[in-house]
Order: C-alpha cells, then sequence, then structure tokens
C-alpha cells in the first residue's frame, strides 16, 4: 500500500522504546484482518513523561497519524488508552476528536508496566493476547502515541524522522523536561543543556525499570531513546553491590509478574542452561523484561538480565 511504503520511507520505528520498524507493523498480514487500532498513550515507565506530553502538544499530528494507520490496516475504529493520571492528556485528546465517531479515548488505572501492548489490550477489553501470540490475532494493532503523532506531521510532508521527543530529568538536574532532539546528538550535550549535575554516576537511556546505562556519554540519542535518566551516587539504589543469594521460594516474583510467568523456575533453569526448556515449557518468548521480578526479589538475583541472555542464545540456536 501507498501509506506503508511511505512510512517506510520515513524511517520510522515506533517510539515507545522498542523501536520495531513502523511499516512492518502496519503491514497486515494476507488472511488476517484489523478491527482495532489500539492507541498506546500509557508512559511505558516511572520518570518518562514524552508521551504525555506529546499528547498534550501534538494532538492534531496524532489525530492525523491515526487516521493514515487507520487506512493502512482496514481498522474500523481507534481507542486510545490514556492511564487516569493523566487528565490533562485525556482532554487533550477529547477535543482533537474528529467529527466521524470512529476515534475514542479510554482511560485506564495507572500502574506499571500498563505501556506493553499486552496489559494495555487486557485493561481496555478485559481479554488477555493468547501465549505466543501477537495482538494481530485478537484483530487489533497497538501504536504509541509519539509513533503516531510523527507519522501525523511527516507523512504530509514527505519527510523522514530526524528527531524525537525525549524525557530528561533526573534528582539535580536543573532544568528537566521534554525535548525535541535531533537524533544522533551525544548525550553530553543534552545533559549539558539540561544542566545535569557534573557528579552523576549513571545515566540511564530509558527508564529506571527496562532502560540500559551507558558507560560513555558520547553514545548518541538513537530512535528507541525516550528518557535520559541522570542519577547521582546517593539516589542509587540501596541494593547496588549487593551480592546474590540462592532463590527462598517466596514466590514475590511469580507474584509480581503480569503475564503470569514463574520467574524462579525460569531463574533456576537459566542457571542450569536448560535454556530450550525455559522458552518451550515455561513460556520465555512471553517474557518482556520488565523487571518487576528483579527489583521484589529479595535474594537480589539479576533474573531479567538472565532471560535476556537466554533469549538471545535461542535466538542464535535458531538462526544457525
Amino acid at each position: 500500500q501507498e501509506i506503508v511504503l511511505a512510512v517506510q520511507r520515513t524511517g520510522m520505528v515506533g517510539l515507545g522504546g522498542a523501536a520495531f520498524p513502523s511499516h512492518a507493523k502496519l503491514t497486515v498480514p494476507e488472511g488476517a484482518k484489523v478491527e482495532t487500532l489500539v492507541v498506546n498513550g500509557c508512559e511505558c515507565e516511572p520518570y518518562l513523561t514524552c508521551d504525555h506530553r506529546v499528547m498534550v502538544e501534538q494532538a492534531r499530528d496524532l489525530m492525523v497519524g491515526i487516521r493514515h494507520a487507520m487506512r493502512a490496516t482496514g481498522a474500523r475504529r481507534a481507542i486510545i488508552g490514556v492511564e487516569d493520571n493523566k487528565p490533562e492528556a485525556a482532554e487533550a485528546m477529547r477535543r482533537a476528536l474528529p467529527p466521524q465517531g470512529d476515534i475514542f479515548v479510554e482511560k485506564v488505572p495507572t500502574k506499571y508496566p500498563q505501556g506493553s501492548e499486552k496489559m494495555l489490550i487486557t485493561a481496555l477489553f478485559g481479554i488477555e493476547v493468547p501465549s505466543g501470540k501477537l495482538p494481530l490475532s485478537l484483530g487489533m494493532v497497538v501504536n504509541n502515541v509519539g509513533t503516531l503523532a510523527a507519522l501525523g506531521r511527516l507523512l504530509p510532508a514527505g519527510q523522514g524522522l530526524v528527531e524525537r521527543v525525549v524525557t530528561v530529568t533526573g534528582p539535580g538536574v536543573a532544568r528537566p523536561g521534554d525535548y525535541r532532539v535531533p537524533l544522533g546528538t551525544p548525550i553530553s550535550f543534552v545533559l549539558d543543556y539540561a544542566g545535569a549535575p557534573a557528579q552523576a554516576r549513571q545515566v540511564i537511556l530509558g527508564g529506571p525499570m527496562m532502560g540500559q546505562s551507558v558507560a560513555s556519554l558520547d553514545v548518541p540519542v538513537t530512535k528507541g531513546v525516550s528518557g535520559v535518566l541522570v542519577f547521582r551516587g546517593e539516589d542509587m539504589a540501596s541494593r547496588e553491590g549487593r551480592r546474590s543469594y540462592p532463590c527462598i521460594k517466596c514466590g514475590e516474583c511469580v507474584e509480581s509478574c503480569p503475564m503470569g510467568l514463574n520467574p524462579s523456575m525460569l531463574g533456576m533453569l537459566a542457571a542450569q542452561r536448560e535454556y530450550d526448556t525455559m522458552g518451550e515449557q515455561y513460556h520465555l518468548g512471553d517474557c518482556f523484561e520488565c523487571g518487576c521480578c528483579t527489583w521484589t526479589c529479595p535474594s537480589n538475583i539479576p533474573l531479567v538480565q538472565q532471560f535476556r541472555v537466554a533469549k538471545q542464545i535461542l535466538r542464535e540456536k535458531a538462526a544457525a
């Protein structure tokens, strides 16, 4: 389709953090049918506010992008999911709604990880995406508000993606806020502009739960960078540097897992390098690395890191 090809030419990817190519997400396989476009207006992590500002300040661009995505996928309706602690964003969305009556705004509870597409679908419709399946299996396609707002601005102008909105914040940052940052800008430039403290001990790209710390401030802002978080030594979590202990079978990780997995068993299998069992019997592929299990573990076991290694090994085996 023309719209999908135009999206591909923009170089657009998912701006929620995953950076999945947008044209691939808007391409509906033969035999599949999309009924609903789900627009993800939930911040994926604490500290981040870039999606909120996009909804407030770029509402018109967002509606144009939603309309393009609906045409590309054949969706008959679009539902914008906004967390209930963002009344300003919800009101901005409602004021910008077109008269056709096929785009709706729905509030969902504010909780982490509501920004995950599968969690958002459950919150909006009360149904679960089957294990190992995509939202497309339920006739849905999910897109982030930042992605669609950028498409609404870029497609009519025939331009490519050259900048994105980034949250820059953290204790001691003099001018925290959401900035439109050109792609390729070194992180050091961004921090200088925002007035980051010189004694910053750790800089995280993304959010505190799923983000990655950087070893060099020469790293550039890329399409998938939704936030730059700056922490000093006294701000770091008290668990830093603590050793890990054996699993005590408390079940905290199982209770906290939003996907209903068994992180405790997955962790033990990872320690034994039983990667195939992790994938085939314990649904490792359903884990989206939200970090809840790691942060609730009293034994300080780096579960998410173990799962990332296991996934990479399974991907390499599948590609061999």
